[in-house]
């Protein structure tokens, strides 16, 4: 009942302080947003991509955690940092906004009277750093920083501040990636400081880190800033990013459709979810006009009634086709029935896809991308006859007049299958001239590599990134092999290979076309194993000892179904479970291991750490740790009742000395098990 009443006296508190903040910021509208100089942060950090937000929307925000040891201003005297865990700030002295009567932090930006002029923050740097270090000292704050957070843009409830990410223990130089839920205010961008200037759309958002430093009492907690940019819909498509990749892919694994006149053209589209997370709310939509900046491939040449917009008759309201939810790594291929128009002319169309998307089940806004797909149709009725040719080659010259071939990549696959980083591969291409009546000569491939880091994913062997070919038929194809290696500290993920294409055809010089690939890159499973203990260290055959470590994922990679294996002749065979570890935490071992047999060797116990990797596909890592099992005591029971078979009679005789090693082996026996208990309760207590 106490632990109930606790809780909910916790949860009342939260509410209260959450409805606090709400009011705060609700009432006030006035204070100060600006961009936070995060280069004093030293364990909260900006994520790779400029996070934006929309006002009235939900977002996923994103933070970086880790500490290098020498940056920012709080680094620990330590090599690890252990009980890690991660909160939006909830102190009210960053949240709150100028009321009056409201206790409010010194901001170590502004001089001593008071002033807050700006060229008191030139040297951010320099006078930052020393006042904040003197602030804390002086005040013995907790929650110190030299910026003040000023005008907080989420809606605040019970839940926001409750969200929780525990990391375990982190190793100097290691780094994690967290996400939180949040929804932008809807006048987040109506705010206006004490000068009654709106904000210029830059929020610094506080965020708590809790931590133990090993060998010192009591929990380290420090408040540091990141950066958001909220803007309007029409400014900020997406709202977890401004740098995001497209979500879809399209036309992957399939060939360009074809359609011949009068006949109805049946065909579909396979758009895959590349995004890395599941999208909710999917509609495809076919614009009823052709792709922006793209234009017809005329195939023949065509009558001068012939039109080149879109090839189909409009027979529906809209051809939107819609999806609940699609997962990541899933194809959805919506199929289309489309009568091609009377007068089309004959060619390769541009047909312009619009996808429209959620972030989160129930969101508010659309994220939205367009997308082009290619379509071969075919109108006999509408190609120019042979006598008049001759005429058409004295006008003047039109690109969309002229024909070339269509090449493209027909399909393509890696050799291995499985593409590791920091491992070459072969990238095999069929690349096809999907023209039926017009040849190309003078190919040029030229690939190009996404870049994560200003640094391409995907590198060509001996640097040479060019492939050429002297002639492809109409409707013929020809193998490329290109030797990649893909960079060694990427994230495993899919990344894209572009293939910018220059090519001859007989109406049409110096074609160029591209055409984007996409190579899913994995990271080999990595593991160590940490904090080895075993208590007692030495057992008697029958009693049991407490073995326990942590098994540390350092790779890039979830180990799965993680185990370990305890087998040795001196002890009963036991296996722990572990379960699911994601890149940059520990899981924990703890197994009671039972002495069978006295050791014969120097007591090492093998272990086998058994894991899987995403794909199910088994592995194992071996370790060890030392335990000596011993055989049992000989106690006074035992000796008297020997003594008592070779007299051949009963009886009780005095037995001092063995009744002290008997009393003594108990009382050790007593202290081992008080030992485990008692470490096993603070491991409990811990993990709260």
């Amino acid at each position: 009942m106490q632990g109930k009443r606790s809780f909910h006296s916790m949860l009342s508190g939260v509410l209260a302080l959450s409805l606090l903040l709400f009011s705060c910021l609700a009432q006030a509208g006035r204070a100060e947003a600006s961009y936070v100089n995060t280069n004093m942060n030293t364990f909260i950090h900006d994520p790779v991509d400029a996070q934006n937000g929309v006002p009235g929307q939900e977002m996923e925000l994103h933070v970086r955690i880790g500490y290098n040891g020498s940056n920012g201003l709080y680094n620990p005297p330590t090599d690890e940092i252990q009980n890690v865990r991660v909160r939006l700030s909830n102190d009210q002295n960053y949240l709150s906004v100028n009321e009056p009567n409201q206790v409010k932090k010194e901001n170590p930006y502004r001089n001593s009277s008071g002033e807050g002029d700006d060229s008191e923050a030139e040297d951010a740097w320099e006078k930052g750093y020393k006042a904040g270090k003197n602030n804390a000292y002086k005040n013995k704050l907790n929650y110190v920083y030299p910026v003040d957070g000023g005008v907080y843009p989420f809606e605040i409830n019970a839940s926001l501040f409750t969200q929780e990410k525990r990391l375990g223990s982190m190793k100097k130089g290691q780094y994690a990636d967290l996400s939180f839920k949040v929804r932008v205010r809807s006048d987040a961008l109506k705010m206006k400081d004490n000068a009654g200037k709106t904000s210029d759309g830059y929020f610094g958002i506080p965020f708590t880190i809790w931590y133990d430093i090993p060998g010192v009492s009591g929990t380290q907690n420090k408040t540091e800033f990141i950066n958001v940019y909220v803007g309007e819909a029409g400014e900020v498509k997406n709202p977890a990013t401004s740098n995001k990749d497209k979500a879809f892919t399209i036309g992957e694994q399939q060939s360009t459709p074809v359609g011949t006149r009068p006949e109805v053209m049946n065909y579909s589209v396979n758009f895959r979810n590349q995004s890395g997370k599941t999208l909710y709310d999917v509609t495809v939509k076919l614009s009823p006009a052709l792709a922006e900046n793209e234009s017809v491939q005329l195939t023949q040449n065509p009558k001068s009634e012939a039109v080149k917009d879109f090839p189909f008759d409009i027979n529906e309201a809209n051809y939107d086709q819609k999806f609940d939810k699609v997962e990541d790594n899933e194809t959805i291929s919506p199929g289309y029935s489309m009568a091609i128009k009377q007068n089309a002319a004959s060619g390769f169309y541009p047909l312009h896809y619009i996808i429209s998307y959620k972030l989160a089940p129930g969101a508010d806004v659309n994220a939205t991308e367009d997308d082009t797909f290619f379509v071969n149709v075919q109108n006999p009725a509408m190609v120019q006859p042979p006598e008049k040719k001759d005429e058409d080659k004295t006008r003047d010259f039109n690109a969309n007049d002229r024909t070339k071939a269509r090449i493209v990549v027909d399909s393509y696959h890696t050799e291995p299958e499985t593409v590791y980083a920091g491992q070459p591969f072969v990238l095999v291409m069929n690349v096809k001239n999907a023209s039926q009546n017009i040849g190309a000569s003078n190919i040029l491939l030229n690939l190009s590599s996404e870049k994560v880091s200003d640094s391409a994913v995907f590198s060509v062997e001996g640097g040479a990134s060019s492939i050429s070919l002297n002639d492809l038929g109409a409707g013929k194809s020809s193998e490329v092999r290109v030797q990649l290696t893909a960079a060694a500290g990427v994230d495993p993920k899919t990344y894209g290979v572009t293939v910018n294409e220059k090519y001859d055809s007989p109406d049409f010089k110096n074609a160029e076309e591209k055409v984007d690939l996409n190579i899913p890159v994995n990271q080999i499973a990595r593991l160590s194993c940490s904090n080895f203990d075993v208590t007692p260290e030495s057992v008697e055959i029958g009693a049991e000892a407490d073995a326990t470590f942590g098994i540390n994922n350092t790779g890039k990679v979830t180990l799965y179904n993680v185990e370990a294996v305890f087998e040795a002749p001196s002890i009963k065979s036991a296996s722990a479970y572990v379960g699911n570890i994601k890149p940059g935490e520990t899981g924990n071992v703890d197994v009671m291991l039972s002495g069978v047999a006295a050791t014969e060797d120097d007591g090492t116990i093998p272990v086998k750490i058994n894991y899987e990797n995403v794909n199910g596909e088994k592995f194992s890592e071996d370790a060890k740790i030392t335990l000596t099992v011993v055989e049992k005591l000989e106690t006074d029971d035992d000796m008297q009742e020997s003594k008592a078979e070779k007299e051949g009679g009963g009886g009780s005789p005095v037995r001092p000395i063995y009744g002290i090693v008997g009393a003594a082996a108990v009382l050790s026996l007593v202290f081992a098990v008080f030992r485990i208990l008692k470490r096993r309760r603070k491991k409990k207590d811990e993990s709260i």
